[in-house]
This record gives structure tokens, sequence and C-alpha cells, in this order.
């Protein structure tokens, strides 16, 4: 490490001292990166250190997820098991033998199922939240995509209806 910087030092030294062998001339060089290039993304300063855009994800509604969603449970094409979300944050396991959802949240386009596994019930909850992204929401599938899962993979599920007529 010593006769490196040593070396360092010594070619530092001769080329300073080393006498110019022609005049120096000033190049005209025109740099790129100063061009003026209008940005088309929308963006919304909201003050002057942080600046968020404003169309980033798309944005669902609690009440478009309240419901029961339901998939067929693999290998047991007959059989279904999902979740009941409800209002104020209530979720419910629906024929699920070892996860247990108590609790759920939407954020944007970002759905958070709280669980826990049977048996297991833990106040720690920061471990045990499921984050799923919406691929896609109609009035009758609900399509997720978990964020700890492979690129490309998703779970489909289809809302269960009810048959009941609106409350009177």
């Amino acid at each position: 490490m010593k006769k490196c910087i040593a070396l360092a030092t010594s070619l530092f030294i001769l080329y300073g001292c080393e006498p110019s062998s022609r005049p120096a001339t000033t190049i005209a060089a025109r740099d790129s990166s100063l061009l003026d290039v209008p940005d088309s993304t929308p963006m919304q300063i909201i003050d002057s250190v942080a600046i968020m855009p404003t169309t980033d994800t798309i944005t669902y509604s609690e009440n478009q997820l309240l419901g029961r969603w339901l998939q067929p449970v693999a290998g047991l094409e007959k059989e279904l098991q999902g979740f009941h979300l409800k209002k104020n944050g209530k979720a419910f396991s629906i024929n699920t033998y070892a996860v247990i959802y108590d609790r759920w949240r939407l954020q944007h386009d970002t759905l958070l199922l709280w669980s826990y596994v049977e048996g297991e019930h833990s106040t720690d909850t920061a471990a045990t939240i499921d984050t799923t992204i919406i691929k896609s929401l109609t009035d009758n599938t609900l399509v997720l995509f978990p964020i700890k899962a492979a690129i490309g993979y998703e779970e489909k599920y289809t809302k269960e209806n009810t048959g009941r007529k609106g409350k009177k």
C-alpha cells in the first residue's frame, strides 16, 4: 500500500514539473446535458425539497373490495378458499387451514392483509402482513400480485354472490 502511494506521489510530481511542449488551446465543447428538454411527467411540487409524481398508482375504493373473495384450493378445485373483507378493516379467512386473517387496509392499489398462523397468535403483527398489489378489480373479479411472489405470479379471486337484495 505504501509503495502505491509513493509511486502515485512520484508520478504526480513528475507530471507537474514537466514543461508544456505546446501552448494551451481552448476547446469549445457543447455539453448535451445542459440542453433544456421539457419533462412530460406531471409533477406536483410539494415544497422546495420533495417532488412527488401525481399519477403514480391507481386508487381503488374500499367499498369495491367489501365482500367474500374466493378461489379454488390448489389440487382440490371443488373446494374454495379466500377471505371476507368487512367494513372498518375487519377480515376473516374462508376455508384456509393455517392462515387466519383478522384485519385489512387499502392504500391506493395495495391491499394489506394482517394474518397469523392458527395457534400462534402474536401481538407483533409487523411480520405477518401480506402485501399484495391489485392488478385488476371488477365487480366480481380480483387479481392480486403478492409482492414476495415471482414476477408474473397472480392470485385470482371471484366475488361470492350473496344473493341478498339491498337492505330496506
